[in-house]
């Protein structure tokens, strides 16, 4: 469990240090401010739960700062620290957003109450959003399904035909050095049309196939499909997965989508060239791809927005993969991190269990 950090904005130091010392024997995380101006640069470069601001403080008292940080949009506890003569003001902040306030001279046990009692409520309203954010995605999933119908019909249409014109072409380039390139071709007709079928069932997952699988074959292969955008855009991959595995127990289909939509992002973030670093390993009874690029790298702001199904940076993009990633990883009972830093690149690395808890040993 993270904990929590909090910023304490008071012009006596007498005071700073007692919430300090309060507050660092629950086990928060604090910082102390000596004035309004003080906390309001603190917030604005780092990341705080919880407020604590004096009301009388020189060059920008509470208030001041309670408007503020309105205007920032953040989501704060805020908890106002009030003499006597100013809770009139106290109980204005509190229909401003603050959460409560604190009256002078102090009481341990009070402080103690009022900052639980903030912590509780925030968490209350932590759950909230979440679910809201639950039901916002549901409802998008439900429309999709609505219309998903539709479009498969008319996009399955084109790709018959597209198929069907390949395998007349095959037989007559089949002796040819460009054969290969067809059957390629076919491959990924075949991609698209699985692919088809999940996006329709995306709402309802469907059911994964569980065989014993060499991972390194199936990243390989993944590679394979996309040569050609590596070399369309002078990207150079290092493939050192050459190290042997141990075969896991996944549905080979699903993590080949995996990989080719997290080296497909990989290629999108380096359109001007760059590296692209495969590696494989054993880790924690675990096989591990790690794939790393030099592309752009993703903001801050949006790593927490990865899984979401309809988060996409690209115009024409619907921001599916990445959650269909998410949701394959997680059906395989495994794990994916992303750690990736604005203008420097990106790692993803995805574990998956040797050994699959609804998948018998060696079987």
């Amino acid at each position: 469990m993270k904990k929590l950090r909090v910023l304490v904005a008071d012009d006596e130091q007498v005071i700073r240090e007692l919430f300090e010392k309060l507050l660092c024997r629950q086990g928060y995380v604090v910082n102390t401010a000596v004035d309004g101006v003080d906390a309001l640069e603190k917030v604005k470069r780092s990341h705080y739960d919880m407020l604590i601001l004096d009301l009388k403080m020189p060059r920008m008292n509470g208030m001041e700062v309670l408007y503020k940080t309105k205007e920032l949009k953040k989501d704060f506890i805020i908890i106002i620290i009030t003499g006597y003569a100013t809770i009139e003001t106290a109980k204005e902040a509190i229909k401003l957003g603050c959460f409560d306030y604190i009256t002078k001279p102090f009481d341990a046990e009070y402080i103690d109450i009022v900052i639980k009692r903030a912590v509780e409520m925030h968490a209350l309203a932590e759950r909230k959003r979440k679910l809201r954010e639950q039901i916002r995605v549901a409802e998008k999933l439900n429309a999709l399904a609505h219309m998903g119908a539709g479009v498969a019909h008319e996009v399955n249409t084109v790709l018959t035909g597209v198929k069907l014109f390949l395998e007349m072409l095959k037989p007559e380039l089949s002796t040819m050095k460009k054969g290969r390139n067809i059957t390629l071709v076919l491959e990924e007709v075949e991609r698209a049309e699985t692919l088809i079928r999940r996006f329709l069932t995306f709402s309802k997952p469907d059911k994964s196939e569980f065989l014993r699988s060499d991972i390194n074959k199936v990243l390989n292969r993944s590679l394979e499909l996309l040569k050609y955008r590596f070399k369309k855009q002078k990207i150079k991959v290092s493939n050192m997965s050459g190290r042997e595995l141990p075969r896991i127990a996944c549905d080979p289909a699903k993590i080949e989508e995996v990989f080719l939509n997290v080296i497909s992002n990989s290629i999108d973030s380096m359109n001007k060239g760059g590296e692209l670093v495969i590696r494989s390993e054993v880790s924690n009874g675990n096989a591990a791809i790690v794939i790393s690029d030099t592309g752009t790298g993703i903001p801050a702001e949006n790593m927490p927005k990865l899984s979401d199904p309809f988060f996409t940076t690209r115009p024409h993009g619907i921001g599916l993969g990445l959650s269909i990633v998410y949701r394959i990883i997680e059906d395989h009972k495994g794990t994916i991190s992303v750690t990736s830093k604005k203008g420097k690149g990106t790692v993803v690395r995805v574990e998956l269990p040797i050994e699959h808890p609804t998948f018998p040993r060696g079987e």
